[in-house]
């Protein structure tokens, strides 16, 4: 009875180690993910979520940039003025390493408004038969923000989403 109880005790001390060390590493937004674009020419802001007082650095291009999370976890950098280009690799490291590929650096547009905004390709797909077949195009990408409101505080991440490439496939929801 006695190595029963120790050994379920072992596997609950691994356990809720194990569960601390997931949980202290470094993570991102939904946003800032492969294949995002990052203004061009502009100062951007890079944050996420690590444990308290956590060491955080970001090796992108030829820069190093360094913080510490501060006792919420929260940290932010911010880039350089970047100039145009891609596809770029950026590498997070800190208890553990996040590698975000496919980093395109240029213009990023913000599109809301009317509902006209919302109109996905497919609705109109008979009118632009062409445009859709040849559509293909890496450096053009788009990421669909959810429709979720909450007008009591701003949001620091996103409930879902990634970036997509334009191709025949993916235009078809742009």
């Amino acid at each position: 009875m006695k190595t029963n109880a120790k050994r379920i005790s072992v596997i609950f001390i691994l356990s809720f180690l194990m569960s601390v060390t997931i949980y202290s590493q470094v993570r991102l937004p939904k946003l800032i993910s492969d294949g995002m674009v990052l203004q061009r020419d502009a100062e951007v802001k890079i944050w996420g979520w690590a444990s308290s007082n956590e060491k955080i650095s970001i090796h992108f291009i030829s820069s190093e940039y360094n913080t510490t999370a501060d006792e919420k976890g929260e940290w932010n950098i911010i880039l350089s003025k970047l100039q145009a280009g891609g596809p770029f690799v950026m590498k997070i490291n800190a208890s553990n390493e996040i590698s975000i590929n496919d980093i395109m650096i240029g213009d990023v547009w913000v599109c809301s408004g009317q509902s006209n905004m919302e109109l996905p390709m497919k609705r109109v797909s008979w009118v632009y038969p062409d445009e859709i077949t040849n559509s293909e195009n890496s450096y053009i990408r788009h990421f669909p923000v959810p429709q979720k409101y909450d007008f009591n505080e701003p949001q620091k991440d996103l409930e879902s989403g990634s970036w997509e490439s334009a191709n025949p496939e993916n235009i078809l929801d742009f």
